[in-house]
């Protein structure tokens, strides 16, 4: 009896905390630390020149924002040349100490290009400095020069052709003066002179006539010639500028990466490209929206990726017979079209991560499967690839170091994402299945850190979404509208998609996403954009 009652007491012991918790309000629970908020450092650039349009410190500052990890920090005239005004040796700080900057950049032109100084507001002191090759723009008038060379020799042409005709009206003036004379016709030796004289001055009077004819008439062929040879170096001159005009541009974005990585450690993404698809057409631009150009393929263009080295584009060229796999050489300006890939089905190419090899998707009467050639060229026969045998597999994507690859495959019954070791072994479904839960993940691209692998799912539109490879933890990074077609900018931070906000059938434009800060940015504004690729760190040609 004393047991149990000791045994009673005890328990009570034990449920009367727990009783009078019930009966007390909750306490608050204490907060949870968050991560603090990554502020991007701001930026002062300083006037670097006077380029009428985008100065360079106009498109440095475009790249720092469209970068996302710094902040251009915009001041007035008055205050900027308070601060420092070209040719002057020494940075003046002090204005700088009622505004939010923490670094100073100053780029001098040389005689190659830039010489680029990044300093420390707070301490005033340099911080580094560089030198960069950055082509100069060609004289504005150059075309007038050329011009005025031209018009200096025709009229030299011009002062000949007067100087010859008036040689020969004066021959004619003494051939009219010579037939106005009186000759003596009393004999028949002097009738037959005169007649003799007649005819030799005819005679030369029609040569003379000839000799105009043909002064005039080179005259007309010398002013037709001289348009031409001006027709042909005005549009060799704009050919030769506009490349200037894109290389020194690619300069600038090069030397607005550097400064990135000075100042957080991490390359900028401004010196590269997006390829897409534009109806037909394959174009390239620039990832702040400059340059656009469209590369004249064999037939209608679809689904670009750049090579690992950013020299060539493979994409699948499309005509009435089907599809081949081609690549575009961004140095001759020309395509090629493989002839391991004969025309039917072969789409989503992808270069092997060395770059000598291009793996796509080629089927016909049966399912898709991926397949291997070189890409070179030298390949007459696409070998069998990875992949699920007997099943669609189409949209490969290598892991950044070669190892693995991606693909989409309509396995168990809607289309799903798989990972393999490139030699076949280690098949794994990444993208979790829920019996009953209707599922469409398609579109894979592998981050650049090899993390995690962006796709498009289907949950009534489109939205793009990424997966991590070790959990499969998925994150969905858009909502708005349509969203499709992702592919990684080489900091493994921004997207390119294929975004449309309108009604199905309304034209699609490519947009840049921020993943981190989910900020979204407008790249092309005219024409049905779609399927973008995004290039590696690109070098000017120069």
């Amino acid at each position: 009896m004393n047991r149990i009652l000791l045994a009673g007491a005890m328990a009570l012991t034990v449920l009367a905390p727990a009783v009078q918790a019930q009966n007390r309000t909750p306490r608050p629970s204490r907060p949870k630390p968050q991560k603090p908020v990554e502020i991007p450092p701001a930026v002062v650039v300083l006037q670097v020149d006077t380029t009428p349009g985008d100065s360079t410190r106009t498109i440095i500052q475009r790249d720092f924002d469209f970068g996302d990890r710094i902040q251009p920090l915009f001041l007035d005239s008055a205050t900027l040349a308070e601060i420092w005004q070209p040719g002057a040796r020494r940075i003046n700080f002090a204005p700088l100490a009622q505004t939010r900057a923490t670094l100073v950049v100053r780029a001098r032109p040389t005689s190659a290009g830039l010489h680029v100084e990044l300093f420390d507001v707070a301490r005033g002191v340099l911080r580094q400095e560089d030198y960069f090759r950055v082509p100069k723009l060609l004289p504005a008038n150059r075309l007038t020069m050329a011009r005025d060379s031209l018009n200096e020799l025709l009229g030299r042409k011009a002062a000949a052709l007067a100087e010859a005709l008036a040689a020969d009206s004066a021959t004619r003036d003494s051939l009219e003066r010579a037939a106005a004379k009186t000759v003596p016709m009393k004999t028949t030796r002097d009738r037959a002179n005169a007649r003799r004289a007649q005819t030799a001055r005819d005679s030369i009077s029609r040569e003379l006539d000839r000799h105009a004819v043909i002064l005039r008439a080179n005259a007309v062929q010398d002013t037709i010639h001289f348009d031409s040879v001006f027709a042909r170096i005005a549009a060799k001159d704009s050919v030769v500028r506009d490349s200037v005009g894109r290389e020194r541009r690619l300069g600038i974005h090069v030397v607005s990466d550097e400064i990135e990585r000075w100042i957080t450690g991490i390359r900028g993404i401004s010196a590269t490209r997006i390829a897409f698809i534009d109806g037909t057409k394959l174009k390239i631009i620039d990832i702040d929206g400059a340059n656009e150009r469209t590369l004249p393929t064999a037939g209608a263009a679809l689904s670009p990726a750049w090579s690992p080295l950013g020299k060539t584009i493979a994409y699948a060229d499309a005509d009435d017979r089907g599809t081949r796999i081609a690549t575009f050489d961004l140095r001759t300006m020309r395509p090629r079209l493989l002839s391991a890939s004969t025309r039917g089905l072969n789409i989503t190419p992808v270069y092997t991560r060395d770059g000598k090899n291009i793996v796509w998707a080629s089927g016909g009467d049966s399912p898709a499967e991926l397949v291997l050639a070189s890409a070179s060229g030298e390949d007459s026969v696409a070998v069998p690839y990875v992949g699920r045998r007997g099943a669609e597999t189409t949209s490969p994507s290598f892991s950044p170091d070669g190892k693995q690859i991606v693909f989409m495959s309509p396995v168990p019954l809607t289309p799903q994402l798989y990972t393999m070791n490139v030699d076949g072994t280690g098949l794994r479904l990444l993208t979790p299945v829920v019996p009953g839960k209707r599922s469409y993940r398609t579109g894979p691209e592998w981050s650049p850190k090899g993390d995690e692998i962006a796709y498009q799912q289907q949950s009534g539109d489109f939205q793009v979404w990424t997966i991590r490879v070790k959990d499969r933890v998925m994150t969905q990074l858009t909502n708005e509208g349509e969203n499709e077609d992702p592919a990684w900018a080489p900091d493994g931070r921004h997207l390119s998609l294929t975004r449309r906000l309108g009604a199905i059938g309304d034209p699609r434009s490519i947009w840049i996403l921020d993943k981190q800060t989910r900020r979204l940015r407008q790249l092309t504004t005219s024409g049905d954009a779609r399927l973008s690729d995004w290039s590696p760190p690109l070098r000017p040609n120069y």
